[in-house]
């Protein structure tokens, strides 16, 4: 097949990002649109053309020259209401008008809809799928926006074609869309998966998705016409059973049949779930020469590994596992509860020999020896071949330093090279692996903070401010990935019994208790298999974050002032 220059909207969406990484791999010249810059997009090759579709902008010059356009960009969210309609429609009617303005009505203009554009109608039983004959009556505001949109796309007199997709899966996907909150219930043996629900779905992988858009690109018989995408069916018993094998289910055979003799009486939601109301025939698409190379159970695979993942923290979740201060205390404590069951990991330490050590035990793991107090040697990790020889999935950031004095007892260089490993090497590494924690639905980003991050101390002030901002850092952080499938863990240990007391010159109280690391390690991925929040450990800590809302703030300044110049 001749090269030839596409552009794709949505470019760094779930659809979007896999086409392009296809028709890259094919030689292809490749723009991609997005809301803003994206450097794996750009190190695939593509041309990334920043600008927002629901509104006019320099984005439109980016249709001059191209042979193919393909629009992947929609607010997919079935409950989106007028949202949809900005970015749907109106999106799609400024794409359609910067064609026709810049005078790219030459190029083939794919559409990308849904199935959500038809649905069914009250009364229909769901006997057959759908086709492209079916008459659409979409139930949601996103399958409503995307059918105005098709009919934009037909009154354009453009050499279009409409593809409409059924559930598209695969391990990047939303973790809030159809099969993944179908696989959730089922791990989470939340109620939903207790009956033997019938309905079916079609199913298609995202990379047989984005062949088909390929194929409709090129393919001459493809012109002016509309396709579903389906894929294969699937019941959603089959889906929780790929879940959670042998598990029992109560079965609802009986409501099924209720719903096919009197469809109009159901809920479009439940009698999908009862019916196969949306499977649809992707014959004309399989006549061009479509053929997906995913079943199902396949397709699905990676959503219910990632997913096992999110529930338990000691199950591998692929990709690769970053420790710093991997060498000893915490990080090496987490390191042997990890390291057993992650096969690919980095650990990363100044301390050479003891890194070693940690590889005699974990013959897997990577080295990198690195002093997060130099700025430029973190930029390096984080761009090095160790780095990026897997995706990161998780980072469990526990390297750090003390400073115990009057604060003129040490030089300015001190404090900036605690601030340096405690804080911004934290930041820059965990903004490093973040991208591809985001776009994969996966990630685990754990900030080792301290109880000293809850008040001012004296004798210890940049490393008491250090953890602060550590702190919340973390909590604004894991706010704002909420919903991602990323999860930040700001932790605040109290004292442990690691090498930390010495290295800072803090003096150790004859029978003080410190908490064993491994005790704190467990106690971390106890808090990741959760709901998230941050993680206080130990009594004193949660005394110290008490003391710390409780007392006014001058009181709190002046009792630490004589705690830490007395007892440590």
């Amino acid at each position: 097949m001749k090269p030839a220059c596409y552009l794709v909207t949505g470019a760094a969406g779930f659809v979007g990002r896999h086409l392009c990484e296809r028709l890259r791999a094919a030689g292809h010249t490749v723009r991609g649109l997005a809301r803003r810059a994206d450097a794996e997009l750009a190190g695939l090759g593509v041309d990334v053309v920043t600008g927002d579709l629901s509104a006019p902008g320099a984005w439109q010059q980016a249709v001059v020259g191209a042979d193919v356009i393909i629009h992947c960009a929609a607010v997919a969210a079935f409950d989106a209401g007028p949202v949809a309609t900005v970015i749907n429609v109106e999106g799609t009617r400024l794409l359609l008008e910067a064609i026709r303005q810049t005078g790219a009505g030459s190029a083939r203009f794919v559409f990308v809809s849904t199935i959500g554009a038809v649905d069914r109608a009250a009364g229909d039983p769901c006997t057959a799928p759908l086709d492209e004959n079916a008459p659409p009556a979409p139930t949601s505001a996103y399958g409503r926006s995307k059918l105005e949109a098709e009919q934009l796309v037909h009154a354009a007199g453009l050499p279009f074609c409409i593809v409409r997709p059924a559930m598209v899966v695969g391990g990047d996907m939303r973790r809030d869309s159809h099969f993944a909150v179908f696989i959730q219930a089922a791990l989470r043996r939340a109620p939903l998966a207790w009956l033997a629900w019938p309905g079916a779905f079609s199913v298609v992988h995202v990379d047989d998705l984005a062949a088909a858009l390929e194929l409709c690109a090129t393919h001459p018989d493809a012109a002016g016409r509309t396709f579903f995408c389906g894929g294969s069916p699937l019941a959603v018993n089959e889906c929780f059973d790929l879940a959670r094998p042998g598990a029992r289910r109560l079965p609802v055979s009986w409501l099924a049949r209720s719903a096919r003799a009197l469809p109009s009486l159901f809920p479009f939601k439940l009698k999908a779930m009862l019916r196969p109301a949306l499977t649809a025939s992707d014959a004309p698409l399989r006549a061009l020469g479509w053929n997906p190379r995913h079943a199902p159970a396949a397709a699905l695979e990676d959503v219910i590994i990632r997913e096992r993942a999110h529930l338990d923290p000691e199950q591998d979740p692929g990709g690769q596992t970053v420790i710093t201060g991997a060498g000893s205390g915490l990080g090496r404590a987490l390191l042997d509860r990890l390291g057993p069951c992650r096969r690919h990991l980095l650990l990363v330490d100044r301390d050479q020999a003891a890194l070693e050590q940690a590889q005699s035990a974990f013959p897997h793991a990577r080295l990198a020896v690195v002093d997060l107090a130099d700025e430029s040697a973190v930029t390096t990790l984080a761009r090095s071949e160790a780095w990026t020889a897997h995706p990161v999935t998780e980072l469990y950031a526990c390297a750090g330093l003390g400073l115990r004095g009057p604060m003129l007892d040490h030089p300015a260089a001190a404090h900036a090279r605690l601030f340096q490993v405690n804080l911004l090497a934290r930041l820059h590494l965990a903004q490093a692996a973040l991208p591809g924690m985001i776009r994969a639905r996966f990630g685990r980003i754990v900030f080792i903070s301290s109880s000293s991050a809850f008040q001012p101390l004296p004798y210890m002030a940049s490393y008491a401010a250090a953890n602060a901002a550590v702190l919340l850092l973390g909590e604004a952080w894991a706010a704002e990935l909420a919903g991602t499938g990323v999860q930040l863990l700001p932790v605040c240990p109290g004292g442990m019994a690691t090498n930390f007391q010495r290295a800072a010159g803090v003096r150790v109280i004859e029978g003080e208790q410190l908490m064993p690391p491994a005790e704190v390690a467990a106690r971390i991925l106890r808090a990741l298999a959760g709901d998230g929040g941050t993680l206080v450990v130990s009594a004193r800590a949660h005394g110290m974050a008490l003391a710390a809302r409780l007392l006014p703030r001058a009181w709190s300044v002046a009792l630490w002032k004589k705690l830490m110049a007395r007892l440590r």
